[in-house]
């Protein structure tokens, strides 16, 4: 991180290191964005690269980001794993597709396997990876501080249908993660119905996993962040983060 800033630095370009983040630079000053982006740094929002951390991806795992693109949450597992073992980074969307094989591409990384998926019925993967991400589509409402139109585009009617595709997918990620392994599901969305309520219907339909509390475990969240159940939730009112949520599952059989 150091390194980076310096160098923003000598481009006239002022940064501080995030709150939350241990990896984040906050732009105070100057544009980083004036020469097209080489991979020595990619823009993310903070919360964002806090949910990473609850994945807690190690070296020669294997990993699979369900929902990768643009590919800055699939780049901090890379490095997380020191560029060793596996990550499958996926996506459903052709043009989504494309954008996150310029993210990986940029970022040097080697031990990557980029695939589409189709949009329904059981992923074309066996149940052997370790760790495995659904960063879920969602109704994008914990992002409104940074994107007021959001409000507009979105109607409470769209809720109900939204955590219905949440929870189906889920279900579809779970099949693949092995006994022992990890699931982390998280949005960034504000509202408990595709939140904590798509993961306590998830666990009502299977015996097979459980919750994490984070505030127990070594993943390395910050524990400003976790709630009273132990799950990471940042709030902008709080934190000065937008609203993301995720959620730590883990296969016991």
């Amino acid at each position: 991180r150091e390194g980076v800033r310096s160098a923003l630095d000598r481009d006239g370009v002022e940064c501080e290191p995030t709150r939350f983040a241990p990896e984040g630079l906050v732009i105070t000053s100057g544009n980083p964005l004036r020469a097209p982006l080489d991979g020595t740094f990619f823009v993310q929002d903070e919360a964002s690269q806090i949910v990473p951390l609850a994945l807690g991806a190690l070296p020669g795992e294997r990993v699979l980001d369900l929902c990768a693109s643009p590919g800055g949450k699939a780049t901090a597992i890379l490095a997380a794993m020191g560029d060793t073992g596996t990550l499958v980074a996926c996506d459903v969307r052709p043009r989504r597709d494309a954008h996150l094989r310029e993210t990986l591409r940029l970022s040097g990384a080697r031990h990557t396997r980029i695939a589409q998926v189709p949009l329904s019925g059981p992923l074309p993967f066996a149940g052997v990876f370790d760790r495995v991400l659904v960063d879920a589509p969602c109704s994008g409402l914990g992002t409104i501080r940074r994107d007021p139109d959001i409000r507009w585009r979105r109607v409470e009617s769209e809720l109900p249908v939204l955590a219905g595709d949440q929870r189906r997918l889920l279900a579809r990620a779970a099949a693949v993660v092995k006994p022992g392994g990890r699931l982390v599901y998280a949005t960034c969305s504000s509202e408990p119905e595709e939140n904590e309520d798509v993961v306590a219907a998830f666990l009502a339909e299977t015996e097979d996993f459980a919750l994490v509390d984070l505030r127990e475990d070594a993943a390395g969240v910050p524990g400003e962040l976790l709630d009273a159940r132990g799950l990471l939730r940042t709030l902008p009112f709080e934190h000065e983060l937008e609203a993301f949520f995720a959620a730590v599952l883990v296969r016991h059989r």
